[in-house]
């Protein structure tokens, strides 16, 4: 496919400009029963392929399109999806990459595919625009309604994700990226980000009646969710059943179907996928339907089987992401492990042996998640996730050198900002580096715009805990003065956080003798 040296604007297999991606033929039009020939992940993974080679000889442009023509054939690739957007940041930010044109033509189609590919390559040649990103949210959502073989919800949450985040680092959010937000998320059964934007709706409204009802529908929604209810019903094992429910939408379950049919069902699930699977071994999309359902069922046997089938593919692919997914079932197994632990010491808290089954099973988890880790980081350098994601694990772990620079690296990526700045306040500490943990702690405050959350108190205590030990070592009134001022605004607003009260007397009481002299 990629044997002849083409130029950026004809598309690898040697069309070009005819509208559909490089297929050849028109796509279907939305609302077809079946996908049609524009779904082929197997031709897909040419062109992502060729993307990754192009983007690491800096040919960005290139690259982001190659991206966006995979995707027409892969949409729910979220892996590709992130792919195609650190593509896009790469661009802005080592080329001087410019946003697309006014009026910049759609080339991949009129049907929902080739607009939310369209939509993802425009998004990726502005990366941090979230009105972009909310466009592309829309079109990810348009396409999980219409295809039901397609798992579009996790690159939709990804895209909305993205655009709350980078909305709210505006020094001007727009409302009407907010107000999008609070209609798309309920689309993808994600009520509690939906609440989340409807909250930043009200601090920039908050005396408008319509918008405080609907933050009440949509906390209310996310209350009964939480607790396993849908559409106001009981369901018992709620992910799990929900699993059922979308690998099998020919079949209704009764809300008062017992777990054990529901396991049974599973089982039916299972075994259709493992024939589709068996029948054409080198379909990855019957792959990932055999792994997902697999996986779903959460026994350690159907685990152990789903991970042995992504080590098979990745040896014979090479395809790391395969090995991503195994490491991944891996995670959650450890978790479980994990939980289970936590919830038997918790009936025994004095028990020696369930304290040294916990300790022992937080090491097993915390070891493999760096190993994990460390070679996704080494295979992916410029995933700044994942540098944080190992950051954090590295500081878990006691590793603070290695941490400061995982997280000195990963705060660069505006999603986890905030969060780097509180790891690394939290190291400079341990460190003894006060100066440095004051500084990164309040610049940690700047980058999290929401004042009233559970990061935003955690940084506003470090910082008075930071800011009260750089007073005792200066003898400094003004600095005194700084925490009492911090601890003080964490008091009102949560006066049962931590030990903040005695933290406040013990500040106070520092200011008053720095006071006297």
């Amino acid at each position: 496919m990629f044997g002849k040296k083409k130029s950026p604007s004809t598309p690898p297999d040697g069309n070009s400009g005819n509208g559909n991606g490089g297929n050849g033929s028109a796509p279907p039009a939305a609302g077809d029963d079946g996908m049609g020939e524009w779904h082929n992940p197997r031709k897909a993974s040419r062109f992502f392929d060729h993307a990754e080679t192009v983007a690491d000889a800096r040919n960005f442009d290139y690259a982001v399109r190659l991206y966006a023509n995979g995707l027409l054939h892969d949409p729910d690739n979220l892996a590709k999806h992130e792919a195609l957007h650190d593509a896009g940041k790469r661009r802005k930010a080592l080329a001087n990459g410019k946003p697309a044109g006014m009026f910049e033509g759609n080339k991949f189609g009129s049907n929902s595919a080739g607009k939310m590919a369209h939509a993802a390559r425009i998004a990726a040649m502005d990366p941090l625009n979230p009105k972009l990103l909310r466009d592309l949210m829309k079109h990810c959502v348009t396409l999980d309604e219409e295809f039901d073989a397609l798992h579009m919800g996790d690159v939709a949450y990804w895209a909305g994700d993205l655009a709350m985040e980078f909305n709210t680092q505006q020094k001007k959010p727009d409302r009407g990226v907010y107000k999008d937000l609070c209609a798309l998320f309920p689309k993808i059964g994600r009520f509690d980000r939906a609440v989340e934007a409807c909250r930043y709706l009200l601090r920039m409204k908050p005396d408008d009646g319509d918008l405080q009802k609907l933050l009440k529908d949509l906390e209310a929604e996310n209350t009964m969710q939480k607790a396993g209810y849908s559409d106001g019903k009981k369901v018992e094992e709620g992910g799990f059943r929900q699993f059922v429910r979308d690998a099998d939408k020919q079949t209704a379950l009764e809300q008062d179907d017992s777990v054990s049919q529901l396991k049974t069902r599973a089982d039916e699930i299972i075994e259709r996928r493992r024939a589709e699977y068996e029948e054409d071994p080198e379909d990855i999309d019957k792959l990932a339907k055999l792994v997902q359902a697999l996986v779903a069922k959460e026994q350690p046997e159907t685990e152990e089987e789903a991970m042995r089938l992504l080590e098979e593919a990745h040896e014979r692919t090479g395809q790391y992401r395969y090995k991503v997914q195994q490491g991944d079932v891996r995670i959650k197994q450890l978790n479980r492990d994990l939980r289970a632990a936590r919830n038997a010491l918790t009936q025994k808290r004095d028990d020696p042996a369930l304290k040294e089954q916990y300790q022992q099973a937080v090491k097993r988890k915390l070891v493999f998640e760096i190993k994990e880790y460390s070679e996704r980081v080494k295979k992916y350098p410029t995933d700044l996730a994942l540098k944080y994601e190992l950051g954090r694990r590295m500081y878990q772990a006691g590793k603070i050198e290695e941490a400061i620079s995982l997280l000195q690296e990963a705060k660069r990526d505006p999603k986890h900002r905030a969060v780097c700045h509180q790891y690394l306040g939290e190291c400079y500490l341990k460190k003894g580096w006060l100066d440095e943990a004051v500084d990164t702690l309040r610049e940690g405050k700047e980058a999290h715009r929401i004042p009233d959350d559970k990061l935003a108190k955690e940084l506003l205590y470090l910082q008075a805990s930071a800011e009260l030990q750089l007073a005792e070592r200066d003898k400094n009134l003004e600095t005194a003065k700084a925490a009492q001022q911090t601890a003080s605004s964490l008091l009102q607003m949560d006066i049962k956080y931590k030990d903040i009260q005695q933290l406040v007397n013990k500040v106070r009481e520092l200011a008053n003798n720095l006071r006297e002299g």
